[in-house]
């Protein structure tokens, strides 16, 4: 009969991709961590990981004990909380990258929810957002781009319009070479995806001028007339800018882990995206 010790310690392997890493987020010795999943791969008489370069990858069998495993751990980790708090007052708990989660998702989730339901909603890059995800800071996160690595999944939950916003002549490549523009964090991945959806290619050259991290500083600096961003149509509004030529459409990916992304919170954030702003 399996032991959820082990269980956990194997849970841990799978979401860190490795012995040293599992060991670090457990607090553990790697030989102590180790010991523990091959004695889990006793008990289950199967082997459950293999070698992949340096790290570990699960077995098909590894796969399939993962996903029971992990919605076991998910409904622990709830009703124990639920343990210590009111009945009906555990948090979702979702991190979005900021111009989605800020300007889309805040006002609609807000909207939906019960007022006494208590939220963890963090912003933040697309790094930002899967690194608490896999450290287990948060069980959803929305982000621009689909993940690949078990055992985070990924599910296509809406879109969003980015637009080019300034005071310039037009969306033309030649006005855009010669106009000042305005940059934050995540712009390297906006801006590439919109001149790839619009013209086909990439500018030959942009003039960097103001460099920010927060998005709302690059629109304030927008609207103060220094140059010209790319960015979610939702946030540019907010700012009282309207797009400059057309559109390109951002898809949305919603990730989790398999029992995380079939979760009432899950049905929850795709009810409220579904609603009219």
């Amino acid at each position: 009969m399996a032991d959820l010790r082990y269980a956990a310690g194997f849970h841990a392997v799978a979401v860190a991709g490795g012995i040293n890493a599992a060991a670090r987020v457990l607090g553990r010795s790697p030989s102590a961590v180790h010991a523990e999943l091959r004695r889990f791969e006793r008990l289950v008489g199967v082997p459950l990981t293999e070698r992949a370069g340096r790290g570990l990858q699960l077995t098909p069998e590894g796969r399939r004990l993962f996903e029971t495993v992990d919605r076991a751990l998910a409904e622990i980790d709830r009703v124990s909380t639920g343990l210590r708090q009111p009945e009906g007052t555990l948090p979702l708990r979702i991190g979005t990258v900021t111009g989605f989660g800020r300007y889309r998702l805040a006002p609609r989730l807000f909207a939906t929810i019960p007022p006494e339901r208590p939220v963890d909603f963090r912003c933040g890059t697309h790094d930002e957002v899967l690194s608490a995800l896999a450290q287990g800071e948060i069980d959803l996160a929305i982000t621009y781009r689909p993940v690949t690595s078990f055992p985070i999944e990924t599910m296509v939950v809406a879109q969003e319009e980015i637009a080019l916003v300034g005071a310039v002549p037009s969306h033309a490549l030649p006005d855009l070479e010669r106009h000042p523009c305005i940059t934050y964090l995540e712009s390297d991945y906006v801006f590439a995806h919109w001149f790839a959806a619009i013209h086909g290619r990439q500018p030959v050259s942009l003039l960097p001028h103001d460099r920010f991290d927060e998005l709302e500083e690059a629109l304030a600096s927008v609207s103060n007339g220094r140059g010209f961003t790319i960015a979610p149509v939702d946030a540019c509004r907010a700012f009282g800018l309207a797009p400059v030529g057309p559109s390109a459409i951002n898809t949305m990916f919603l990730c989790g882990t398999a029992g995380r992304l079939t979760s009432p919170d899950a049905a929850a954030v795709i009810e409220a995206l579904a609603r009219e702003a």
